[in-house]
């Protein structure tokens, strides 16, 4: 039994470092009996038990067979309360005495919209994650990963509850070599071009940083046993490319039993290589990075680009997929590139608070805006931003 429960935990324990400002840790925990039924079944049980315990005291009321564990056993994306909501869960410890299983677990609660939100879906680039060392990769031949990756970060990004439009696409931001040393002369330029070509506020790019393999001694009741594992350790960033400004950097990492021989290859678009248990782990990690981009979303201001001027109206890249309607109410400003005493180009934004821009016409992707006082007079151009009035 203890065996059974210690490669269970093993499989399936997620390990974190991401930090998130807003989050709220709260330990809960639950008792179940196992009386000859399925480990498995009692296990996910008391997990939910214990996350609903965790829930009340947080001042949230979920009951537990309202508790959705996702078949990863390690997030929760159900929305409790409009006090919280559940971003992920780690399993503390589990014991197994008199023939009853206590599980301990910890969850992160983070407030929602706990700013002011202009109610905009946000437009995002999703650049190519690069593995940053490839030999690592050698083993299981999993050389695709850093594609699948981004894949996963777009499918994962667009159907959060901010419903940002995403667009994934097939080249990376910076080289490898600049991973952790990116400067402002090159996000300047990289975003200028990225803007231009993508018409996209927010840029997700990142690194692969460590896939390696390690042996861990794992306890048994007579011997112990050697388990393969490996890591994953992954760095995100996100891009303001309007402001030319990184806006979050954070590294996420996990680990997991490694199934394969050394001998085997692995096709990585193969379901069944994501059930497995490092598998899993990946997109528990991935899923984690994804919440935390997607509540600092919430808090940013959205921008969108003049694409033309004609006849006193404004037509901007952003549009009915982006919630835009008509009446709604815009703000124009206007972005300059001084040159500092370093020979670097610093973004600026300037504010016209008395140009007030009324919607007039909407499509998918775009709108016209109008003067909404009509004597005054519109100083914009091309590239210009424009930004909703809260």
């Amino acid at each position: 039994m203890h065996s059974t429960l210690s490669r269970a935990l093993i499989a399936l324990l997620f390990l974190s470092i991401s930090k998130t400002t807003l989050a709220n840790w709260q330990q809960g925990e639950a008792s179940v009996a196992i009386e000859g039924a399925d480990l498995t079944d009692v296990r996910v049980q008391a997990i939910k038990n214990a996350v609903a315990d965790a829930s009340f005291k947080n001042g949230s009321f979920i009951a537990a067979e309202d508790v959705v564990l996702d078949g990863l056993l390690v997030s929760s994306k159900s929305v409790i309360t409009t006090q919280g909501q559940i971003q992920r869960v780690e399993v503390v410890s589990e014991t197994v005495t008199d023939n009853t299983l206590t599980v301990s677990v910890k969850v992160n609660f983070t407030p929602l919209f706990d700013c002011a939100h202009d109610g905009y879906n946000r437009s995002m680039l999703v650049a190519q994650f690069q593995v940053l060392k490839p030999q690592q990769a050698k083993y299981g031949g999993i050389f695709d990963l850093g594609k699948q990756i981004s894949k996963r970060f777009e499918r994962q990004l667009s159907v959060e509850h901010s419903s940002p439009k995403v667009l994934l696409i097939d080249k990376a931001f910076t080289d490898v070599h600049s991973y952790d040393k990116i400067d402002l002369q090159e996000i300047t330029e990289k975003a200028i071009f990225m803007t231009r070509e993508y018409g996209r506020q927010f840029v997700l790019f990142g690194f692969i940083r460590d896939i390696s393999l390690f042996e861990q001694v794992t306890e048994e009741l007579l011997s112990d046993d050697v388990a393969l594992r490996r890591n994953f350790t992954v760095q995100v960033y996100l891009l303001d490319a309007y402001r030319h400004n990184i806006i979050y950097k954070e590294t996420y990492h996990s680990e997991a039993n490694w199934e394969y021989s050394s001998d085997y290859s692995v096709d990585t678009n193969n379901s069944l290589f994501w059930r497995s248990d490092y598998g899993r782990v990946v997109l528990n990690t991935i899923n984690n990075a994804v919440s935390d981009v997607s509540n600092l979303l919430q808090c940013e201001r959205s921008f969108a680009q003049i694409i033309n001027t004609e006849q006193q109206q404004l037509t901007i890249n952003m549009g009915s997929e982006n919630g835009i309607k008509k009446g709604d109410k815009f703000t124009l400003y206007k972005k300059r590139l001084p040159i500092g005493v370093n020979g670097i180009s610093h973004s600026t934004l300037r504010s016209y608070p008395n140009v007030e821009l009324e919607v007039k016409q909407v499509d998918s992707s775009s709108s016209v805006l109008d003067m909404y006082n009509p004597d005054q007079f519109i100083n914009a151009e091309l590239l210009d931003l424009v930004s909703p009035i809260r």
